[in-house]
């Protein structure tokens, strides 16, 4: 009955906005006129029309999100630069659906979760280390955006079939952009610079090979979106041809990015496995061996004698080796507490130098800290960290819960947790677009399904018999 009202409500709403639509653009049209760009009343059109998608038809706008986040950073440089705003029109508009849903809804995700949300968006706002200039804008924005996306996968509607048609756009999408990648290495550098990509940003090599980097912005993104699509695969799929022939597109694209953590990641998907399939204590040594070899790889530097740069404001400092590299970011232990501030160092701080694409900077130049715990701590301190860390422990125990009563969707989360935790042991990974973004947006959706498929009266019957 709760669940007719509230499907009745949503009607409601989408026909009050639709009809705001309606009035909106009438009035834009005669009052306006040409006073304004086409541009304009294009995006707010894309925004109206992902709220009303968002809440009369969640799973096919999350379904359309996934590829359209993993093709926006190519289309800046293969159509136009203009066009990056479109991922966050995106997600404005499902942070807006999601909030409709909580105050319209009276439904309510976790409220661990909404708590340490809260506090961990609150650090940044106030931002004890810092001023609040550009830099710091954009570091809330960068932080913001993923945290609230996490919320709006908690409570959009229908999370059970919102899920299933995120995974197999997932798998879709991670297959075209294992093939792009597997074309790159067809084509070359050389080939890719004439297309209108960069040395300074996508183009690397390694050993004088090129690292793929399919439709995203650095192969180590790449890396990520294609770890998230075999875990939908290997967590979601049935066995069969179709399932192996996606593995195997997918996991040749991922070898051609050449990046050593994407290996560590697997190794704790791996674990993970053998956990789902009774082998509890062997897959949780397991997932903890590869943490333990993400610490490591953070803390040495494979060519110790390679000079690294990272962005603080606008000057580049150059240093020898990761470790320098850290301490000179993170700066005193006095600023540990609460940080250095919010875009001090880092991607904000790098974004902060321009609009709507990079600015030239040294090639090879590392912008951001190498870590997203280490950059937690430059941005807000250890008690930013704590609670960061306190939300993650707090989404592993909803997944897990799940998963031990056999729910598919709690593993499906735990593997998008095991990627996102293991690749931000090396990299700026929630702040970064699209991991943060469709990281935390699926990982939010899985525990919804999660919890509504427990929620079910038969799986309650269940339960019960048992």
């Amino acid at each position: 009955m709760h669940d007719l009202r509230a499907a009745q409500l949503r009607l409601g709403l989408v026909e009050v906005a639709g009809a705001a639509v309606t009035v909106f653009a009438a009035y834009v049209s005669v009052r306006l006129g040409a006073r304004i760009g086409v541009g304009l009343v294009a995006v707010a059109a894309l925004y109206l029309g992902f709220v009303l998608a968002f809440l009369a038809v969640p799973h096919v706008a999350v379904a359309v999100t996934v590829p359209v986040f993993a093709l926006v950073p190519a289309a800046k440089v293969l159509v136009s630069p203009s066009l990056g705003p479109v991922k966050d029109v995106i997600s404005l508009a499902a942070i807006t659906a999601a909030a409709l849903v909580l105050v319209l809804e009276r439904r309510r995700p976790d409220g661990t979760v909404l708590a340490l949300v809260a506090i961990l968006l609150g650090l940044y706002v106030v931002d004890v280390g810092g001023g609040h200039g550009i830099a710091w804008a954009q570091g809330v924005r960068l932080i913001g955006e993923p945290l609230l996306l996490l919320v709006a996968g908690l409570t959009l509607p229908s999370p059970r079939r919102t899920l299933h048609w995120a995974l197999a756009s997932l798998v879709a999408t991670g297959c075209g952009a294992a093939l792009y990648g597997l074309l790159q290495q067809q084509v070359g550098q050389w080939a890719l610079v004439g297309w209108g990509y960069s040395f300074s940003t996508q183009v690397r090599t390694i050993g004088g090979r090129l690292r793929s980097f399919g439709t995203f912005d650095d192969p180590f993104a790449y890396a990520a979106f294609l770890l998230s699509s075999i875990v939908a695969v290997v967590f979601w799929m049935r066995r069969g041809t179709l399932a192996l022939v996606a593995l195997l597109v997918l996991f040749a694209g991922l070898g051609f990015s050449y990046v050593r953590t994407a290996a560590l990641i697997g190794v704790g998907l791996a674990g993970l496995l053998l956990a789902r399939r009774g082998s509890t204590s062997s897959g949780v040594l397991v997932v903890a061996a590869a943490l333990v070899g993400g610490v490591a790889l953070l803390l040495t530097n494979a060519g110790g004698t390679q000079t690294r740069s990272y962005q603080s404001g606008a000057t580049v400092i150059t240093l020898n080796g990761r470790v320098s590299a850290w301490k000179e970011a993170l700066g005193a232990p006095r600023e540990w507490p609460f940080g250095r501030g919010v875009g001090t160092v880092g991607t904000a701080a790098q974004r902060a130098t321009y609009t709507l694409s990079p600015a030239a900077s040294p090639a090879g130049a590392v912008r951001a800290v190498d870590s997203g715990y280490l950059a937690t701590i430059a941005d807000v301190g250890l008690v930013g960290l704590a609670v960061l860390l306190a939300l993650l422990g707090r989404l592993l125990t909803l997944a897990s819960a799940a998963a031990r009563r056999g729910v598919t969707a709690g593993w499906i989360a735990l593997g998008f947790l095991v990627t996102l935790l293991l690749d931000a042991v090396t990299r700026s990974s929630f702040t970064g677009f699209p991991t943060a973004f469709l990281g935390l947006l699926l990982i939010g959706v899985a525990l919804a399904a999660a919890r509504e498929e427990l929620e079910a009266p038969w799986t309650r019957a269940a339960s019960a018999a048992g």
